[in-house]
């Protein structure tokens, strides 16, 4: 590929254009991506592509990056695809890794899913452009890279002993030069006086020993070689010449075989010329566009919108003004944040002159939209706020900076003369024209005559107009013309400093004799400076001072109002939010009660068919029995079982508030039953009976009695937490955290498992087990029976195997 330089372009680098693709074409891994984003240019007719190809790997490059490897392989392809190359071990390596990231990338691109939903770009085909497409119908290249793998080491040297016909050669040549060196070592040995160092070496392909000249008649042989300084001869001892002529063949042989596998293997690799030409351009391709993702993640930016009628930047930044940006390029920090620029022209309002007080910002507010605007015809992302939209770019023509050269013989006016000379006659319709300073360098009025015939000229050539001045004379004309708008930079005269925010519709002043003042420049000579301005420049000036404290407040006020709705909807949410907290707080309540309800029921349900039990049989046995104690322990027996249930019932139930906080009960009011924790408004009051409407609708009622009335507010209010569970308090004997029922009958366990339960949670027990053994399996059926359905249970399980496994039954309380 060739190296030379790319052609500049002056308007395009006036807005440092090209240092940005420099950045950007360095995210690239290949030579192809690099050179190709090195070409950027607005009018390529690429940037469909470019946007297409971004969409459609955005996704997988945000979630899943290590699927999309790009592994360069230039220099091997170079080797591999020249007539006359001859790969080293370096490009075998970069080879076969290439080609393994190209596999995986394959496979990742053909994965992919365009949306259905989502339109192709302009100037670009779905069935054609996508590289999922391109990706689907390129051979897989695994088993290249699969073959090189078993053909080569990790750092790309040929493994004989994996190539078929190498290894028998390899074998023979190492043990041919195993013999050698043994009859060296020997040789070695026997005479260590006859050698300068004990060391074989080797001499023109063969193995021999550097012997000490006056010491060669130790060791008959032929000698090879002499050391510089003659004191040392290499000499091939006798016995070792036709070993090392059997090492040398085989040699020979082993390389001529090797060199005849990459011969092979080379013509095989070209054989498939073609395939790897696309693999590399597809990879090229994958690469360009992960470099563009690369750049969009640092400059934090967003594709935007392509149109024709309109430009409009919303917070738009300069690229060279943001930290990523400044530290990718090694350039210093700035000492403030980059001020957001906000614009907006159309076809009937194109053009804008920019007024204001020098270092400002004018110039930045210039490059930044004709560098943004130039990026985003080339399909680039742009730090903007989504919305942002720009036209077509005809052509970019800008005259910013000193074009004065001493060769030329120009001045600065002469330079910016002949500049907008060439500028009227290339804009386009549709053209972007950036002009900085119009109508200095010369006498002011005729300065700005020149200008303002200009920017006319320009309007009527339908062209996008950016001008910054500091001749009024431009600007009040501007606020005349029915195609431009003023607009100026912000400064703080307080501090003499420019804040960067652009106003737009607002002309600005140069604020030469205010920064002055500021400055200590005496008194007189402004005041003398005032009367040679004259009264009406004055006033002029006057009216840009009012008129843009008048703005600046209007803009205050608008963003305080901004931040106040901002904080209003956040107030809304969070209400919303309690809301429905409270709704799913007070259904959840509802449920909880209904089957608080419904398990209090059914237990007490199952306790009086086991009391009524218990009578029969008591009444069966009434002879031997005393009718005192029976009725006595059946009271007792109603009784507990009410305790428990009101206990149940009024566990978790919200706290009373005190007497003397608490509104009567009234039609229109708000209250909620003690002991079910039912909550709803008074419809009706019929003596002791009160009618509650409930938030579900239904209509509950109760006794007076029964009621504690509530504040509004409280209203579905989540209860408090429970301060404790009421236990009752059993007589009798100490309590037990077990209880044995071996050799018990089944039909008579169930009182006696019951009270002791009920023990055990006045006591406060957490666990407790009942022993029953494993016989028949009936015992422990009735005993699991009795537990059935008792509120005061969490739990029912088999005992461990270290407690008694299924001849014991582990109860956990609640």
């Amino acid at each position: 590929m060739s190296d030379r330089p790319l052609p500049t372009n002056p308007e395009l680098d006036a807005i440092e254009f090209s240092t940005l693709t420099t950045l950007v074409a360095g995210g690239a891994r290949t030579r192809l991506a690099r050179e190709a984003l090195a070409r950027l240019s607005p009018w390529d007719g690429l940037r469909g592509l470019r946007r297409l190809r971004q969409m459609e790997l955005g996704p997988a490059w945000a979630t899943d990056p290590g699927g999309l490897p790009i592994v360069a392989f230039d220099e091997a392809l170079d080797e591999v695809l020249n007539p006359m190359g001859w790969p080293l071990p370096e490009h075998w390596r970069q080879l076969r890794l290439g080609l393994r990231a190209v596999a995986t990338l394959l496979r990742t691109v053909a994965g992919l899913a365009w949306p259905e939903d989502q339109p192709a770009q302009p100037d670009t085909e779905l069935g054609i452009d996508l590289l999922q497409v391109t990706a689907a119908i390129l051979p897989d290249p695994t088993p290249l890279a699969d073959h090189l793998a078993r053909s080569f080491t990790d750092d790309g040297q040929l493994d004989p002993m994996k190539v078929p016909g190498l290894a028998d050669l390899h074998r023979a040549r190492s043990r041919c030069f195993q013999a050698v060196q043994a009859k060296l070592q020997r040789i070695l040995r026997d005479f260590p006086e006859a050698f300068q160092e004990p060391n074989i070496v080797e001499r023109n392909g063969r193995q021999c020993l550097p012997v000490r000249v006056e010491r060669r008649s130790l060791v008959p042989g032929l000698v090879l070689d002499r050391s510089s300084s003659g004191a040392t001869v290499f000499l091939e001892p006798f016995e070792a010449v036709q070993l090392n002529n059997d090492l040398v063949e085989a040699d020979q042989e082993y390389n001529q075989a090797v060199y005849q596998f990459l011969r092979d293997l080379l013509d095989s690799l070209r054989a498939r010329r073609f395939d790897f030409e696309r693999w590399h351009r597809f990879q090229a391709d994958a690469d360009e566009t992960l470099a563009l993702l690369r750049w969009s993640g640092l400059c934090d930016g967003t594709l935007p919108e392509l149109g024709q009628d309109r430009l409009h930047l919303l917070e738009a930044r300069h690229p060279l003004l943001l930290p990523a940006v400044r530290a990718a390029l090694d350039l210093e920090p700035l000492d403030h944040e980059a001020v957001p620029l906000t614009l907006e022209l159309d076809r009937q309002r194109p053009g804008v002159v920019i007024s204001g007080s020098n270092t400002g910002g004018k110039t930045v507010v210039l490059k930044t939209v004709g560098l943004l605007t130039a990026l985003a015809r080339c399909g680039c992302a742009i730090p903007a706020r989504p919305g942002t939209e720009v036209p077509e770019l005809a052509s970019l023509h800008a005259d910013i900076g000193d074009h004065q050269t001493l060769v030329g013989s120009l001045s600065t006016f002469s330079s910016h003369i002949l500049h907008l000379k060439a500028i009227l006659a290339q804009a386009r319709k549709g053209g972007l024209v950036l002009l900085d300073e119009l109508g200095t360098g010369t006498d002011p009025k005729e300065g700005a005559a020149l200008g303002i015939a200009l920017l006319q000229a320009l309007s009527r050539r339908q062209c996008w107009v950016l001008c910054s001045t500091h001749l009024g004379e431009i600007s009040q004309w501007a606020l005349r013309h029915p195609r431009f708008q003023n607009a100026s930079v912000q400064f703080d005269e307080e501090r003499l400093a420019p804040t960067y925010r652009l106003l737009v519709g607002m002309p600005g002043q140069s604020r030469a004799l205010t920064i002055a003042a500021k400055l200590g420049l005496p008194p007189y000579i402004l005041d003398h400076a005032e009367k040679v301005l004259g009264k009406r420049e004055q006033d002029w000036r006057e009216f840009l001072r009012q008129l843009e404290a008048d703005r600046t407040r209007v803009l205050e006020q608008a963003e305080e109002l901004e931040r106040r709705s901002a904080a209003v909807e956040k107030d809304r949410q969070i209400l919303a939010r309690r809301e429905e907290e409270l709704r799913a707080r007070q259904d959840k309540f509802q449920r909880d009660s209904q089957a608080k309800v419904e398990r209090v029921l059914e237990f007490l349900d199952h306790e009086s068919k086991r009391l009524v039990k218990e009578l029969k049989a008591r009444h069966q046995a009434a002879l031997e029995a005393n009718p005192d104690r029976v009725g006595t322990e059946a009271r007792e027996r109603v009784r507990t079982l009410e305790q428990i249930a009101q206990a149940e019932l009024r566990a978790g139930a919200p706290a009373p508030r005190p007497a003397q906080d608490l509104p009567e009960l009234k039609e229109g009011g708000y209250a909620r039953h003690r002991g079910l924790g039912v909550e709803g408004r008074i419809s009706a009051l019929k003596g002791d009976r009160v009618v509650l409407q409930t938030t579900q609708g239904r209509a509950f009622e109760a006794r007076a009695g029964e009621l504690e009335p509530l504040f509004r507010g409280d209203l579905g209010a989540e209860p408090p937490p429970a301060k404790g569970r009421v236990r009752l308090r059993a007589q009798g004997e100490p309590l037990h955290a077990e209880i044995n029922l071996i050799g018990r009958a089944s039909d008579d366990v169930d009182v006696e498992v019951h009270r002791f339960v009920e023990a055990s949670i006045a006591a406060g027990q957490k666990f407790i087990r009942v022993v029953h053994g494993h016989g028949t399996g009936r015992l422990k059926a009735a005993v699991r029976e009795a537990l059935r359905g008792h509120p005061g249970i969490a739990k029912v399980e088999d005992a461990p195997q270290n407690q008694g496994g299924a001849g014991a039954t582990v109860i956990t309380l609640r």
